[in-house]
């Protein structure tokens, strides 16, 4: 089983525009599609297609938070939130017709001064009978920004595996912790290590720079040109196929979601980061938020070249 944490959770709403985005005009919307959203919420739905359970957590309040709990029982994902009285925020991500994204993101409210403590003991509790946590994305007004350090704590204190994607002094703070697995963008792990990542060469020195100050498996994403990984068997460069994008949101957190699912089946890090790429690129293949077709996936698998480099 896979617990995921969604500290900042949103109902995301895809507007699909009937032409380009353009400022101070009307924008007429073609269709609306409502996914209960947060990075750990997509990467909860990607373990649920992979055929794992998985327990959805974080925070959740007020109407937009009931009305999330609704739609990810919809989707079918257990779910085991703390809840406060801050209302739960929206995100909107506006669709060109030609697939180009523009988002708006709002932040999330004050949670409350019980919620730090709420969340490590509800994350410890599930972790112990877990194979595996996802720590995804933001986190609200109110809480520290050692958050996620203190979340990868008690996960490894419960003896799961720990996934970290965020960014900012949160991941900062939190590879400081050696989660299992982190997936910095190379702007993220640029600030990590304090030195710019610009080519392909210092991303691999990089990986390789975080991996040995105690993170086991490093994987830098670099969008549709694939990804890095430093890991104990090595250096290897991941590259998926082409294929034309209908809508790339959520693909980085379906990919730590399969990635977590073939760690729990005992795959190598080679073959995990394999199957999380062929997941991520199934994503980008369809239109609603953090979705893809498994059988998709599975063809795609094949065609996803992993090799070592180092």
């Amino acid at each position: 089983m896979i617990v995921t944490v969604t500290l900042n959770a949103s109902i995301d709403k895809a507007y699909q525009l009937t032409r380009p985005l353009e400022v101070h005009e009307v924008q007429r919307v073609a269709t609306v599609i409502d996914r209960a959203g947060g990075k750990g919420l997509n990467c909860a739905r990607a373990v649920k297609t992979c055929g794992e359970d998985v327990v959805a957590t974080g925070f959740v309040g007020g109407h937009n938070g009931e009305l999330l709990c609704d739609l990810l029982q919809a989707d079918g994902v257990e779910q085991d939130f703390c809840v406060v009285e801050a209302e739960t925020r929206c995100c909107i991500n506006a669709l060109d017709p030609d697939g180009a994204s523009t988002e708006f993101l709002e932040p999330g409210r004050p949670v409350g001064d019980r919620a730090l403590e709420a969340i490590l003991d509800k994350v410890e509790a599930l972790a112990k009978r877990a194979d595996g946590v996802t720590l995804n994305g933001s986190a609200p007004a109110g809480l520290p920004k050692d958050v996620y350090a203190l979340l990868i704590e008690r996960v490894k204190k419960a003896g799961a595996k720990v996934l970290l994607d965020t960014s900012g002094e949160l991941l900062l703070e939190g590879v400081r912790a050696c989660p299992t697995m982190v997936k910095p963008n190379t702007d993220e792990i640029a600030a990590v290590l304090g030195h710019a990542v610009t080519g392909e060469e210092e991303v691999v020195a990089a990986a390789k720079e975080l991996h040995e100050q105690g993170v086991p498996l490093v994987v830098v994403s670099l969008g549709g040109a694939g990804a890095v990984m430093a890991c104990d068997e090595g250096v290897y460069r991941g590259r998926s196929p082409r294929i034309e994008v209908v809508n790339p949101v959520g693909s980085g957190d379906t990919l730590v979601g399969a990635f977590g699912v073939a760690l729990a089946r005992g795959a190598s890090a080679p073959e995990a980061l394999r199957y999380g790429m062929a997941c991520a690129t199934a994503n980008c293949l369809s239109p609603e938020t953090g979705a893809f077709d498994l059988t998709v996936a599975e063809e795609l698998q094949a065609q996803t070249a992993v090799e070592r480099i180092g």
